[in-house]
């Protein structure tokens, strides 16, 4: 979009949909900022009906300068791949347990090993998935408490206050601001 609006040898036409595709833009943008992870943790600790909820913790996040820090989310993605793991763990179980017991699936024949491993995979993916949000949601929502009220873990938690201080200040120096 940026290319085309210096670009001086559009025409009205192309000019005319570089601003409709802008404008879409934006407004998704706008929806998304409503809708994401965090608006749930405030439902819970506030009881604010979940737009609002989304609405103010996204507002929190932008007074405090954190929007590359819940940009950068290391946590997710690192048990993503735990989940695809675990997932392709349990597939390996099933191939063994296919091995060890071929008449489960003799009426596949040439498949009963993909069977068994897809299967059991997508078993093994939905049980980790589920274990493993748990840990996703508490990370959610200590980052959530820390950008609302960091004086109060201080004053608790010295300690761990501490920790977490200066390990953001090595990672996010400029961004986290204390």
């Amino acid at each position: 979009l940026e290319a085309g609006r210096h670009d001086n040898s559009n025409d009205g036409c192309a000019a005319f949909v570089l601003c409709l595709v802008d404008c879409l833009l934006q407004c998704l943008q706008g929806m998304l900022e409503y809708f994401n992870k965090f608006a749930y943790i405030y439902v819970g600790m506030y009881g604010y009906s979940y737009l609002e909820a989304g609405k103010n913790v996204m507002t929190l996040f932008h007074a405090k300068g954190w929007n590359i820090i819940i940009a950068d989310d290391l946590v997710s993605n690192t048990l993503s791949l735990f989940t695809l793991i675990g997932g392709g763990l349990v597939g390996c179980v099933g191939l063994a347990m296919n091995a060890a017991f071929p008449s489960w699936l003799a009426g596949f024949e040439g498949a009963a090993s993909g069977i068994a491993f897809g299967f059991s995979f997508l078993v093994g993916l939905v049980i980790t998935s589920i274990m493993l949000s748990v840990v996703d949601s508490s990370v959610n929502t200590v980052l959530v408490s820390f950008a609302e009220a960091p004086q109060e873990f201080e004053l608790n938690h010295p300690k761990l206050s501490g920790e977490m201080r200066d390990a953001w200040r090595l990672v996010y120096p400029a961004e986290c601001g204390f």
